[in-house]
């Protein structure tokens, strides 16, 4: 698994933010006694929950200790864990799981997504967003680029760091067991200054585990431009100079009577 820069997650913190926004406004639980953010990150989505739910009990869990040292010192009065949400010996239930752009960095979502509907109490919602962008010209140029002769030794199997599944495979899984099923999709078009900068999203995330892989600054920095040159192409310029970065999202809603 990749570390991670809390700094580096944040430079676009709103777009990063705004699905926990939406996914958190369809959540029809109006006094919720304790809510979980799994994969919280650095508390940006936490914030959210603690903004619409007052009051209630606030946990985070993620497997990053910097991230969870950030949402600490940010927000000292949640209680913050450190641990895999597929292993972690949760020792209680909660009236809402929530989940936020995490679970792809997940495997074996065939027994982790009814394990966090699990941990759901009766009354309660599992809720989750998850990028589809797999199909995005960013996305490909990276797994395209990783492919070459120059860098398929050090990121062979970078790849299949993350886990991706359709609607329909979420809907299989937790309708038989949940009361209510919900889902959708949004695509987000962001708007970016420049092709430089989509490479700093980028590097916040998706491809991270790419350069982590790579011997030197270097070798990180002839990569980041490999994809540049791609995205230049993918991504036209609009009249104001910038680019609109179009990053489709999956959502989905199970509750528990």
């Amino acid at each position: 698994m990749p570390t991670w820069n809390p700094d580096q997650y944040l430079k676009f913190m709103g777009e990063r933010t705004q699905p926990s926004i939406d996914l958190a406004a369809r959540i029809e639980i109006d006094d919720p006694q304790s809510v979980i953010d799994i994969g919280c990150g650095p508390g940006n989505s936490t914030r959210i929950l603690r903004r619409k739910w007052k009051g209630t009990q606030l946990f985070g869990l993620d497997s990053s200790p910097e991230m969870i040292r950030k949402a600490k010192d940010d927000m000292p009065d949640i209680e913050w864990m450190v641990g895999d949400a597929m292993t972690f010996g949760f020792v209680r239930k909660y009236d809402i799981v929530f989940s936020n752009a995490a679970l792809q960095w997940m495997k074996n979502h065939t027994s982790l997504v009814p394990r966090l509907f699990g941990i759901v109490n009766a009354g309660g919602a599992l809720a989750v967003q998850v990028p589809a962008n797999q199909d995005s010209p960013i996305q490909r140029a990276i797994v395209e680029v990783a492919r070459k002769v120059r860098w398929s030794s050090s990121l062979a199997g970078c790849e299949d760091l993350m886990t991706r599944h359709p609607v329909e495979f979420y809907y299989d899984t937790l309708s038989n067991i949940s009361s209510r099923f919900e889902t959708w999709e949004t695509i987000y078009y962001h708007i970016i200054p420049s092709h430089s900068d989509l490479i700093e999203w980028y590097k916040g995330t998706g491809m991270r585990p790419y350069l982590e892989r790579l011997p030197d600054g270097q070798r990180r920095n002839e990569f980041e431009k490999d994809i540049l040159e791609y995205c230049r192409d993918a991504y036209e310029i609009r009249n104001d100079g910038k680019i609109l970065f179009p990053f489709r999202r999956i959502f989905f809603l199970a509750y528990k009577d």
